[in-house]
């Protein structure tokens, strides 16, 4: 950086910056999936912050890598993909955004889980930020959406991008 980030206008000494080099956190691996919570790099009221980065993938030979379905039901999911391949959904890519709210079952598009099999690694880069209270959308963010993102589930439409 051009310049140092800490350098800010009316700190009163109760906040206390930092960095946090994404390269240097090392998830847990595990012979089975593990959840969400060995990714958890912050947390703080009403919120917590994982990190999805390169790491080994689930070992046993039955294991299937990728997280399985599920709903979050006391928390909203917002998921931006930093880089590299996010193995449980096709067409997203370095930028997007997704965001699945409270209640909203979602998980592997269809197909993924069988090309996952046999995967012992993963490359991708991506931040979650879980809420555990709604969050609500600008008029930015509900021209920006791409209303085919959730039918990217069904085996017949083609991959939200």
């Amino acid at each position: 950086m051009d310049y140092h980030p800490f350098d800010v206008v009316g700190w009163d000494g109760y906040v206390y910056p930092y960095t946090f080099n994404i390269a240097d956190f090392e998830p847990k691996s595990g012979r089975l999936h593990q959840p969400p919570t060995v990714h958890q790099t912050f947390q703080g009221p009403n919120f917590v912050i994982c990190s999805f980065c390169p790491r080994n993938l689930d070992w046993d030979e039955l294991a299937v890598p990728l997280p399985y379905h599920h709903s979050n039901l006391q928390s909203e999911e917002l998921i931006y993909y930093v880089d590299g391949e996010f193995g449980s959904r096709a067409g997203v890519g370095p930028g997007a955004l997704t965001l699945h709210p409270s209640g909203l079952p979602h998980g592997p598009q269809p197909g993924l889980v069988e090309r996952s099999l046999g995967a012992t690694r993963t490359e991708e880069i991506a931040v979650m930020c879980d809420t555990f209270r709604p969050l609500r959308l600008t008029t930015l963010a509900r021209d920006l959406d791409d209303p085919s993102y959730a039918l990217s589930w069904h085996a017949t439409q083609p991959a939200a991008s």
